[in-house]
């Protein structure tokens, strides 16, 4: 299992995308849907959803992408046995992806680093403008390690947008044409006939 940075566009150096080994799905940056409203990325902004084919992820697929990851505490209340190594998984993944706010937080004592990132719409067809979306939030306590999760909650409506909430779009792994998947040419090749 590996969590990989890569490039959007190839050769460029963007570091946009998060590859997940495990499941092979490519995670877009969340800096690169900030301060989009989740119509709005649904709709085209950026190109995401249409010229790179990310899709909406989903809670499901959100919820692995943390395991993978190593984070191991969901909610507040929840006690983890290692709570260093949930903090320092929940670190590695808002460097790989983005999103970050910095809040200071007086009732903990230290700075909160906060990432939010709306999930696919759980009802039926498009939501409207003022349907309120779904937020997945990783709290990253710098000065208390033991106090950092990962949750989820109610956020703004579909056509708002928020500087510090983005999107999580995920699409499945793309292999370019004569690169390589799983250690193997992603091109056809002819089989040697036996001779008789």
């Amino acid at each position: 299992m590996a969590l990989i940075q890569q490039n959007l566009v190839p050769g460029t150096g963007d570091h946009l995308i998060t590859l997940d080994t495990d499941t092979n799905l490519e995670w877009l940056s969340l800096n690169a849907t900030a301060n989009l409203s989740y119509l709005e990325v649904l709709g085209g902004a950026g190109g995401y959803t249409t010229t790179y084919g990310f899709r909406y992820a989903t809670g499901q697929e959100i919820s692995l992408l943390h395991q993978h990851a190593g984070i191991t505490k969901f909610g507040l209340t929840q006690t983890v046995p290692f709570p260093q190594s949930n903090h320092v998984a929940m670190e590695t993944l808002i460097e790989l992806m983005g999103g970050a706010a910095l809040y200071p937080s007086v009732s903990s004592g230290s700075v909160l680093v906060q990432t939010q990132g709306m999930m696919k719409f759980r009802g039926a067809g498009v939501p409207t403008p003022m349907t309120p979306m779904s937020v997945v939030q990783l709290w990253l306590f710098k000065n208390n390690p033991t106090s950092s999760y990962a949750d989820s909650n109610p956020g703004r409506p579909a056509g708002t947008r928020i500087p510090e909430i983005a999107s999580y779009l995920v699409r499945n792994r793309v292999v370019p044409v004569g690169g390589v998947f799983r250690g193997k040419s992603a091109r056809k090749t002819r089989g040697t006939k036996k001779k008789s």
